[in-house]
Order: structure tokens, then C-alpha cells, then sequence
């Protein structure tokens, strides 16, 4: 017995069943593309969050070298450094020290402020590195007292000077001992007391 499709009776049943499928796809898409455009949002909040992170971990970085550099800035600056020469600084130390040693002579002469060049010194635009070249002629009892004089130097003055040349000659060759009461060796030595000019840029 051959059956009879009633499509009239199914239209309804096939039109909703359709609308549905239609209306599902809809939703399968619409629901596709909800998630990339949450899921772009979301990654571009957190390519922002971790920027606005290592621009907040930068500050903090930057704002410690500060705080160190600022402090080391006011030490160099105090130690005569950085800022004008201290040229009465240097005189007054080595009258002290020489009043300490009891050194039979000291005495010292200063030259006028000149540029400090060194072979591979690279310096930045805004910095200007000086040197005050001082001469220092001084009768030694021994040869350990020109060693006490450049250690007595360093202990009371912090700022940064170099040893150019010193020289070390007998005074008599002719006598084998030492006098303990009057020079035995006579020293010249250059030296330069640095200073660093800090440009504004």
C-alpha cells in the first residue's frame, strides 16, 4: 500500500523547522564572532595592562637611579669633584699634613686650570672635565715619607687627583747613612687635582 505524503500538513512543521535552523546558525555565528571581538578586546586590554606595567616598573627603576645618582651627584659635588677648584682646600691640607710629618720642606706651587686630556677619556657634551696642575718639591728624611704625604692627602681630601711624574734623588752621595735630623732625599712631583664642570643642557 503505497503512502501518501500530506506536504500541506508538514508545510507549517517545515517552515518552523527552517526559521530554526536559520535562526540557530544566527546564533552560532553571531556567538563566533561575540567571542573574537571579546577575545580582541580582551587581548588588546592586556597588551595595554602589560605596557602600562613595564612603564610603571620603568618609572620605578628610573626613580631609584635617580634617588642614586642625585645622591652620589651631592657626594662628588661635597668632595670638591664636581663644582669650582678648592684651591684653599688643597693649600690648607697641605699645610696640615706638612705641620703633622714634620717634613724638613714642603712646598707647593699651582698653575693655572687647563683642560684635563687623557688618552680614550670619552666625555659627554654637557661635561667639562678641568685640572689645577701643583708642583710639589719636598725634602724626605726617608723614602717612606712621600708615601705619607700622598696617604695623608687622600685621608683629608676626597676629591680625585692624579700622580703625573715624582722624582726621588739623594741629596749626598757621598754619605752612606742617613741623617735623621735633616733631608736625605729631595722629590719633585706634578700632580693634578681634577674638577668637573656640569653643563646645563
Amino acid at each position: 500500500m503505497k503512502n501518501n505524503i500530506d506536504f500541506n500538513f508538514l508545510k507549517n512543521t517545515l517552515i518552523f523547522l527552517g526559521v530554526a535552523i536559520v535562526l540557530s546558525l544566527v546564533f552560532i555565528f553571531s556567538g563566533f564572532y561575540f567571542e573574537d571581538t571579546k577575545l580582541d578586546g580582551y587581548n588588546k586590554a592586556k597588551a595595554s595592562l602589560q605596557k602600562s606595567h613595564r612603564q610603571y616598573k620603568k618609572l620605578v627603576e628610573d626613580l631609584d637611579l635617580l634617588e642614586l645618582y642625585r645622591d652620589s651627584f651631592k657626594n662628588y659635588k661635597s668632595s670638591g669633584l664636581i663644582g669650582p677648584e678648592r684651591r684653599l682646600t688643597w693649600i690648607e691640607t697641605l699645610e696640615s699634613l706638612n705641620d703633622e710629618l714634620k717634613l724638613p720642606k714642603l712646598t707647593y706651587s699651582l698653575s693655572p686650570q687647563e683642560e684635563f686630556k687623557r688618552p680614550l677619556l670619552s666625555i659627554e657634551k654637557n661635561i667639562e672635565v678641568y685640572s689645577t696642575p701643583m708642583k710639589l718639591d719636598i725634602d724626605l728624611l726617608h723614602e717612606e715619607d712621600i708615601f705619607s704625604v700622598f696617604n695623608g692627602i687622600g685621608e683629608r681630601i676626597q676629591n680625585l687627583y692624579t700622580v703625573d711624574e715624582c722624582t726621588i734623588t739623594r741629596r749626598s752621595k757621598s754619605s752612606a747613612l742617613l741623617n735623621t735630623r735633616s733631608a736625605n732625599l729631595i722629590s719633585s712631583c706634578l700632580i693634578r687635582w681634577i674638577t668637573v664642570d656640569v653643563q646645563d643642557k
